[in-house]
């Protein structure tokens, strides 16, 4: 039993170190054959075993094909298991090969989440989704079926000041044969500011009114409350707050006055009067 002996070993072969979610790998062994050398006791125990040794092969770089000398199999076999004089087999080396996986780029959408602030207080700007964009991998068929990539349904309520939030995505790919993503969760910063509502008097213009006719709007201006951030109170905003002609020459009697253009730092809260009429004066 103490005698050197050698036997063959089924060897249990997995790739890592490589990017699983944008390659896949399309040929490859898992499964060789080594030749063993120890002694007639150590043979027999390892031969009781039922389980396959694993042996796990880094894939360094970038590169889609790989080629792995069968003298680092060796080791790695012998490595793990205690009292091996020696490993050998019938191969120069492994080879590996990947495939780049199919992929659709999306612009994560931020409709299912619930944003909500606190009184006087508002959103300011746009927010800012990292990444602003997201990879999925997989089959052409299966990202095909894929329209948009949505963050999940979620509601940040009260808010008070700008901030980030981690939010996962919908995870649609889960639906789908072997499609990845390349993130599963984005960051999502929320500009806020407190705002103060006040109080502007803007005259109602006609669009589209006929130059050589005489218009009177009564009454002649609009009341309009809105709410201004507070870093923008010294600023003086333009408003047009307008009904259209066309809604005149329909002989309408009562014309709904419109903000037709106002500043982005601004929110609208009101207008008043909330209806008007206009006389033609021929």
């Amino acid at each position: 039993m103490m005698e050197p002996t050698e036997y063959p070993v089924r060897v249990h072969v997995e790739m890592e170190g490589y990017d699983t979610v944008r390659y896949a790998i399309v040929r490859s062994d898992t499964a060789l054959t080594m030749r063993v050398k120890t002694d007639g006791y150590r043979a027999l125990l390892y031969g009781l075993r039922h389980e396959e040794p694993v042996i796990k092969v880094a894939l360094d770089g970038d590169d889609i094909h790989h080629s792995v000398p069968a003298d680092d199999l060796y080791d790695l076999l012998k490595a793990q298991m205690y009292g091996v004089m020696s490993v050998s087999g019938n191969i120069d080396s492994l080879r590996v090969v990947l495939a780049e996986r199919h992929h659709r780029t999306y612009r994560p959408r931020l409709d299912h989440v619930d944003f909500s602030f606190a009184d006087q207080y508002g959103l300011y700007g746009q927010p800012v989704v990292t990444p602003d964009e997201v990879t999925l991998y997989g089959t052409e068929e299966s990202l095909a079926g894929i329209e948009d990539v949505f963050v999940a349904k979620a509601s940040v309520k009260d808010i008070k000041s700008s901030g980030s939030y981690q939010l996962p995505l919908e995870p649609v790919w889960q639906s789908r044969v072997d499609v990845k993503p390349s993130c599963r969760e984005v960051s999502v910063y929320v500009p806020v500011e407190p705002f103060v509502e006040r109080e502007f008097r803007v005259p109602i213009k006609v669009l589209g009114a006929d130059t050589n006719v005489e218009l009177k709007v009564y009454p002649e201006e609009a009341v309009l409350r809105v709410w201004v951030a507070q870093r923008d109170l010294q600023r003086t905003p333009d408003f047009t707050v307008a009904i259209e002609y066309s809604d005149v020459m329909a002989h309408k009697s009562d014309l709904t006055p419109r903000l037709t253009e106002f500043p982005g730092y601004v929110r609208l809260r009101s207008i008043e009067p909330q209806t008007v009429q206009c006389l033609i004066i021929k």
